[in-house]
């Protein structure tokens, strides 16, 4: 095969992918929260850094327990992850490669290890607005558990 046609496949295969993850019985559950409810928020230019302006319906979520549904994005290379990356797309193979911007990732800080897959978990936790986060990160979830 040539590396174009590699290179199909795996842009294929990667589509099939995400279109399979946002069709999945998670929607059909009114107790996790969507990923398009957190990307209401617009990035703004604050004192020469660029930060979060949260939407009413975003602001609402600070310090409620939700559920979320996403792949985790390991921070080190351990089999189970205490804190960890939420993301709302799948890595796809490529660790270097950012799957989305700082709205679809959530920081996970766990109660107890998690084992890491490639497949979505959904996860139940209190979520954090992060107003000025040094990292970058707009939304943080502590004591944070896999819901089964």
């Amino acid at each position: 095969m040539t590396i174009l046609r590699i290179h199909s496949l795996f842009l294929l295969l990667l589509m099939a992918t995400l279109l399979w993850s946002n069709n999945t019985s998670e929607e059909a559950n009114n107790d996790i929260l969507s990923w398009d409810v957190l990307a209401k928020v617009e990035t703004i230019e604050k004192d020469l850094l660029l930060v979060p302006k949260f939407s009413e319906d975003v602001k609402t979520l600070d310090g409620q327990e939700i559920q979320l549904r996403g792949y985790i994005m390991p921070l080190d290379q351990a089999k189970e992850q205490k804190h960890f990356i939420l993301s709302a797309n799948p890595v796809a193979g490529c660790y270097f490669c950012v799957p989305g911007g700082p709205e679809s990732m959530v920081e996970v800080k766990a109660k107890k290890k998690v084992k890491f897959g490639y497949n979505p978990i959904t996860i139940s936790g209190t979520l954090e607005l992060l107003a000025d986060d040094p990292m970058g990160m707009y939304y943080r979830l502590t004591d944070a558990q896999v819901v089964e």
